[in-house]
């Protein structure tokens, strides 16, 4: 397979992924510092994936017991919502907060080298896609310095989440989310260890999960889609298995989960109608599905996030 084919192909099932991830993101703090400096993040719920994007400036972050140098343009995220410790130079110092439309800007007044950057989190909005986010490289560390627009895409995330006017929360998610995809078009540039690597770096496993993201209610069998992969069954199970931390079945099945979740959340659709969307053959097969997944109805679940979103307003 040619490598312009697998990148396009890796670029359409990354952009259908991030659909099924089922993200809303918020911005938290806008740091302008100068060095030393030292602040730490602690752990976070499973589902909330915190990223940093350096504005200007030079620091290093801390976590795992490993240490990542950043410079401008720079892009960090966490999926696992790991403790981390961003610092530049020796010291502590302290910090001045200020809170504009909930936006918190941190400054000092160290005299050190200048550092802008922009921290927010991507959380995933239905325990279904817990699991899909685990599947995208922790941590992931690229440099969009060489993306021209960039400069502009950050102004405009930083203007909307300060101004918060009707529909600013729409466009700080979409733009942040376009952040995230430009980071995830370097996801050659990274080593197989982590999953989503190892997946499109195995031109059959490609293969496969190409034709799964691109219709995820089709009634796939591993068998038909070793065959995708030109595999054996048996070689084909075990390389995703290896690759993903699921099965292949199971990994449909939260696919279909998450977007079941969605549309239950997001539409008036009977529950008869989701079920057929997302390619089950009867009502109760579905309701059994969904019980397993989340543990209630998807009726209660409509209930439940029909009165998140009326608390949220």
């Amino acid at each position: 397979m040619r490598q312009d084919t697998i990148r396009r192909m890796t670029l359409d099932s990354i952009d259908r992924l991030l659909e099924l991830l089922d993200l809303q993101t918020r911005i938290e703090v806008y740091c302008h510092l100068q060095a030393p400096f030292h602040m730490v993040h602690e752990p976070d719920t499973p589902g909330t994936a915190w990223f940093h994007l350096l504005l200007e400036g030079s620091c290093t972050i801390a976590t795992g017991g490993h240490q990542y140098a950043l410079q401008a343009g720079d892009f960090f995220m966490l999926t696992a919502g790991s403790q981390h410790t961003i610092y530049a130079g020796e010291g502590n110092g302290s910090f001045r907060e200020d809170t504009r439309n909930g936006l918190l800007q941190l400054c000092n007044d160290s005299g050190g080298e200048p550092l802008r950057m922009l921290c927010g989190f991507y959380q995933v909005r239905n325990r279904a896609a817990v699991s899909l986010l685990g599947i995208l490289p922790e941590p992931l560390l690229v440099s969009l310095g060489d993306i021209p627009q960039l400069p502009a895409l950050c102004t405009l995330i930083h203007h909307e989440a300060l101004a918060r006017r009707e529909g600013s929360l729409t466009i700080v998610r979409a733009l942040c989310e376009i952040l995230l995809l430009l980071a995830l078009r370097h996801i050659s540039e990274l080593p197989e260890k982590h999953r989503l690597t190892a997946l499109f770096s195995d031109p059959g496993l490609a293969r496969a999960l190409a034709r799964i993201l691109a219709d995820p209610f089709a009634p796939y069998t591993t068998e038909g889609l070793a065959e995708i992969a030109c595999m054996s069954r048996a070689t084909f199970a075990r390389k995703f298995q290896q690759a993903a931390g699921s099965g292949v079945q199971t990994f449909i099945r939260t696919l279909k989960m998450s977007a079941a979740a969605q549309m239950l959340r997001d539409s008036n659709h009977a529950v008869s109608r989701v079920a057929e969307e997302t390619g089950y053959q009867s009502e109760a097969a579905f309701i059994n599905a969904f019980k397993a997944q989340f543990g209630i109805t998807p009726a209660r679940y409509r209930r439940q996030s029909e009165n998140d979103e009326s608390m949220d307003a």
